[in-house]
């Protein structure tokens, strides 16, 4: 359970209400929970309706940091993250904004389905590897 002030939620929310293109927007990493800390930084990972240029996904990056006076932002394009990534945002993320419902759980669907094929080659890969390092360096394998 994340623990973030209504007022900045509903900052978050007014925020990118005003950019059509963002489809929602999830908080993730440390801010809001037991691990925060004064130097944390503020995780967003962002999805976007279509494709989004850089530098507009910095315009906005940069019109955040002048709301909230701060550059300790982590701006993520979730449509461009690794599967891992877009797993872990939505899994451990709280959704701060909603433009688009429709597209949203489009992605979220899209991303579950993936995860599973990705895992499943990851922890052949992992168990590989790990039986690997063990023969090479351990006596007796």
């Amino acid at each position: 359970m994340r623990n973030v002030s209504s007022d900045r939620l509903q900052a978050l929310k007014d925020f990118f209400a005003a950019y059509p293109e963002v489809a929602a927007v999830y908080l993730f990493g440390s801010c809001g929970t037991e691990y925060e800390h004064p130097g944390s930084d503020l995780d967003l990972g962002v999805i976007f309706r279509g494709k989004t240029k850089l530098q507009h996904e910095l315009q906005i990056e940069a019109d955040l940091s002048s709301l909230l006076k701060s550059d300790r932002i982590d701006f993520v394009n979730l449509n461009c993250a690794p599967v891992a990534l877009q797993f872990r945002v939505l899994s451990e993320g709280l959704l701060v904004y909603e433009g688009d419902y429709i597209l949203n759980s489009n992605f979220i669907e899209h991303v579950l389905r993936e995860y599973r094929n990705y895992s499943f080659h990851y922890a052949r890969f992992a168990e590989e590897s790990r039986k690997a390092l063990r023969e090479e360096y351990l006596p007796n394998g």
